[in-house]
């Protein structure tokens, strides 16, 4: 066995207890610290014109640019030691719209790709149809994509919570040991026996997207029933 010696309890309002205190504060977390910092930058552009030919009632063409600059020095992000985190994204699109059979019809489409440069191009494009034969009644019949592709705290986080560290996963892990065969192998200390280990891998993130359809109707019935079903 061994023995310890306690440390005195830091009084609050004691020279000791506020030195310890701005010590412990004014230090960085990637340093042993409580210390955030945070000196991230987001640039952004984004620009859209719309045309109005005599064929159709209205096109629409856009582009956006973003490029993130993240600088936490190790307390929330990857980026200590001096490693420098950029992240460069863009998208583009196109929408068009057109009224047929005296606006009793109204087409719709629109198409966008947005690339990071972390992943693949992703599209989503959309369309939809609402035909209105009369005032209190309408049909929609509409087709859509979403995407959104993996934030900078999916990519790049690395922030200790004490019990453990949360870490992005932008390029995957590969043998990974689950923590039960981990705990079935430290039974044998002190012959920790390694054939008891499973291991697994993980795949990196990807962009999410989903697709929907939907067709609704939105109504009146004899002026008294209001209907809007999807």
């Amino acid at each position: 066995g061994g023995s310890s010696q306690a440390v005195p309890f830091f009084v609050p309002g004691t020279d000791r207890y506020n030195e310890e205190f701005d010590n412990i504060t004014g230090t960085l977390r990637s340093e042993g610290g409580t210390k955030f910092f945070d000196n991230s930058s987001l640039y952004n552009v984004h620009g859209e014109y719309i045309f109005t030919p005599t064929w159709i009632d209205k096109i629409t063409v856009g582009a956006n640019a973003r490029l993130y600059t993240p600088e936490s020095k190790g307390t929330v992000f990857s980026d200590s030691l001096d490693i420098e985190i950029t992240n460069f994204e863009f998208g583009i699109y196109i929408g068009a719209e057109k009224a047929l059979f005296n606006n009793k019809v109204k087409l719709q489409g629109a198409y966008r790709v947005d690339k990071n440069e972390n992943f693949n191009a992703v599209v989503s494009p959309a369309i939809s149809a609402v035909f209105s034969p009369a005032p209190d009644h309408t049909f929609r019949l509409t087709f859509s994509t979403a995407v959104r592709n993996p934030t900078l705290a999916d990519q790049y986080i690395y922030y200790d919570v004490g019990r453990a560290i949360l870490i992005g996963n932008l390029n995957g892990y590969d043998s990974l040991v689950t923590v039960d065969s981990f705990l079935e192998a430290l039974d044998g200390i002190p012959d920790f026996d390694a054939s008891k280990l499973d291991y697994f891998n993980v795949a990196p993130i990807r962009p999410e997207r989903v697709q929907t359809i939907e067709l609704g109707y939105r109504g009146m019935i004899n002026k008294k029933f209001y209907v809007d079903a999807s």
